[in-house]
């Protein structure tokens, strides 16, 4: 039987409310619904585009394929297929995907579940390795998308670990860069969105240093007992360099992420090794030049008893989708 046009848009505006959940850079929540008729249109928000950080807006493309895939996850836990044009006008860049409902399907929540328990975690991970069949379920979902995970392998860790202490330092001294981290780090509780102090940690020792979120204010998280000596470090490469590549590249970083979340895992992206071109082509050479690197990720096992990370405050509905006749 199909479904009135208004039971339809009815279902895919709900699926949008559980992509304000979605990961984004800095927290900047890029993108903006639009509702008509029996579809929505995901828009990127260029007034979120990070100067500095993210010039070419690969990262906010990025965000908006999380959103994206977080909205196909919402409608599969209903029993509902997506119907997904991506960019489908070249005349609109902005305009990054027009969803529909699809055939019905069966219902299957569990990376629904997973979108309310995700959570950005900056502390060190424990000594237990993620097992090996997880690892190719990580890749098996990034596949679904077209893209690939590449394992960083012990050998190259360090190398890894060089650029990201490289990148660390170039933005450390470039103002545009620190002024993009300092806007999006003393956000007010009222903008609902940005990184807060308690979500991050300060310096522990670790193979690899995380990004230092703590330029005005302290961090407030404790950091734990972790070693960070089982964590996977982990990069996500496209074939190409086009908006769609970056767009399904935010898709495969949402599966991936909801997938090692529902095996008990946590995460948290390394975006700096791609902000900075130089380190992103060094980057490419310890890949041996093969694919582009889109983002990367250290995974790995939480401590035993350690508390869930709070959870990054949010924008509301009413910010993000436009309902029929609004813009």
């Amino acid at each position: 039987m199909t479904q009135h046009p208004r039971a339809e848009i009815d279902q895919v505006a709900e699926a949008s409310i559980a992509a304000l959940r979605a990961p984004s850079i800095l927290n900047t929540q890029p993108w903006r619904w639009r509702l008509a008729g029996n579809h929505a249109e995901l828009w990127a928000d260029r007034s979120r585009q990070l100067d500095g950080l993210d010039a070419d807006g690969r990262l906010l493309l990025i965000s908006c394929g999380t959103a994206l895939h977080h909205v196909t996850v919402a409608l599969l836990a209903a029993g509902i297929a997506a119907d997904i044009t991506r960019l489908p006008d070249p005349a609109r860049p902005d305009l990054v995907a027009r969803i529909r409902q699809g055939q019905p399907c069966p219902a299957d929540s569990t990376l629904y579940r997973a979108i309310y328990q995700r959570r950005t975690d900056r502390r060190p991970f424990g000594d237990a390795r993620p097992a090996d069949a997880v690892v190719d379920e990580l890749r098996a979902a990034a596949e679904r998308h077209g893209v690939h995970l590449h394992v960083v392998r012990d050998d190259q860790v360090t190398a890894f670990a060089s650029a990201v202490a490289h990148a660390g330092e170039v933005e450390r001294d470039d103002p545009r860069f620190r002024d993009d981290l300092l806007a999006w780090t003393t956000r007010t509780r009222g903008e609902r969105d940005g990184v807060s102090p308690r979500s991050t940690v300060g310096p522990t020792p670790r193979t690899i240093a995380p990004r230092d979120f703590n330029i005005a204010r302290p961090a407030a998280l404790d950091p734990g007992s972790g070693s960070d000596r089982g964590t996977l470090y982990t990069i996500l490469t496209v074939d190409d360099e086009e908006p769609a590549d970056w767009v399904a590249a935010g898709e495969a970083l949402s599966d991936v992420w909801l997938t090692l979340t529902d095996r008990g895992l946590a995460a948290s992206p390394i975006s700096e090794v791609v902000e900075v071109a130089a380190v992103r082509v060094a980057l490419r050479r310890l890949l041996g030049g093969v694919g582009h690197p889109a983002i990367a990720m250290r995974i790995g096992t939480p401590v035993d008893g350690t508390e869930p990370v709070p959870a990054s405050i949010r924008r509301s509905g009413t910010d993000t989708i436009g309902l029929p006749g609004q813009p």
